[in-house]
């Protein structure tokens, strides 16, 4: 074994152990055509509307996964570090778009890549790799999810309490739940709770079971209208 085959394979037991004691052949097939890539800090990795061509395993290093907005503002995703996967990679190799952010090195970062062939055969193939992937995807989805309710939680809020003013037609007392609230806004059922309940620690709205009283709307105005 020569001395990048030797490295190549410490960085696969160190990393993914799971699939370098496989003897799985789809896993065998991925291991031994997968190619070493790197990519040094600040360089970009993929560009939006790149088509992905390639699943990466990062083995070293830690990249971000960002959007810019029409005013040139940086958006943070989510990190992709040693051991993890790209959720937007995983998503666009299914369903053959091209992939719609940026992804920047934010260290030196070293990856496994494999092309979308492969993986698809190792989907169809292997169990062990079809767990790791969506496991993967379902967990990081999780904090794009999370990530996103940071970003839009000052919209949130001010909707909120837009909606509130709104059903109240200038009276005290609304009756609605929570949930009927969160499917207005179209956000979670704990992302109103949470809101609505910083609401009621100002002292702008007493909760109570089906019904939400305001009993200072002034602040509520001013969050529309800062």
């Amino acid at each position: 074994m020569n001395a990048y085959a030797n490295q190549k394979s410490m960085l696969w037991n160190k990393v993914y152990p799971e699939f370098a004691n496989s003897t799985e052949p789809a896993i065998r097939s991925i291991i031994n055509n997968t190619t070493q890539v790197e990519a040094p800090a600040g360089s970009l990795i993929i560009s939006p509307g790149m088509p992905c061509e390639q699943y990466l395993f990062v083995v070293a290093g830690k990249a971000r996964v960002h959007l810019l907005t029409e005013s040139g503002r940086e958006v943070v995703l989510y990190y992709v570090g040693s051991g993890d996967s790209c959720v937007l990679t995983t998503s666009c190799l299914l369903s053959h778009e091209p992939f719609p952010a940026g992804i920047v090195a934010e260290t030196d970062v070293v990856a496994f890549t494999v092309s979308a062939a492969l993986f698809e055969q190792a989907i169809d193939a292997s169990p062990r790799f079809r767990r790791f992937v969506f496991k993967s995807f379902g967990d990081r989805l999780v904090d794009v999810v999370s990530r996103m309710e940071q970003i839009c939680a000052p919209s949130i809020e001010r909707y909120l309490a837009q909606t509130l003013l709104e059903l109240s037609n200038d009276e005290a007392t609304i009756t609605t739940t929570h949930q009927e609230l969160a499917l207005r806004l179209g956000t979670a059922r704990e992302v109103v709770s949470r809101h609505l309940k910083n609401f009621e620690v100002n002292g702008w709205v007493h909760l109570a079971r089906g019904r939400i009283c305001i009993t200072k709307p002034e602040p509520l105005k001013r969050i529309i209208t800062p």
